[in-house]
């Protein structure tokens, strides 16, 4: 699931960055989202937070820093260009997010569902 949120408004005369910081969380439960139809077909409807794209600059330029999990070893990153720095999971929900990737939880990194 891809999560997008609006952080640019125009009006006649410019463009502005929102800087309101939007709460997010980690992991969520989509049942109420979701057809039973389409649920019924996996054992979850829980997904989690696989990377989180931020934007840190004016509204037409700037840069998009990405938290990333690692899941094997239980760890966030985030990279920016060439640099990879680990990050405490309480800093992902404090940034300026732009766009979330949420994997569902029963989905397996090989490509194959549990």
């Amino acid at each position: 699931a891809v999560v997008s949120t609006q952080s640019t408004g125009e009006n006649r005369f410019f463009v502005e960055k929102n800087q309101t910081i939007v709460n997010f969380p980690i992991s969520f439960d989509m049942a109420e989202f979701i057809e039973t139809k389409v649920s019924d077909k996996y054992k979850s409807t829980e997904y989690n937070l696989l990377s989180n794209i931020c934007h840190d600059g004016p509204a037409k330029g700037g840069t998009y820093p990405t938290h990333l999990h690692l899941a094997s070893a239980n760890q966030w990153f985030e990279l920016q260009d060439l640099h990879v720095t680990k990050l405490q999971p309480q800093m992902i929900t404090l940034s300026e997010s732009y766009i979330q990737i949420y994997e569902r939880a029963d989905f397996s990194v090989d490509n194959k569902m549990s």
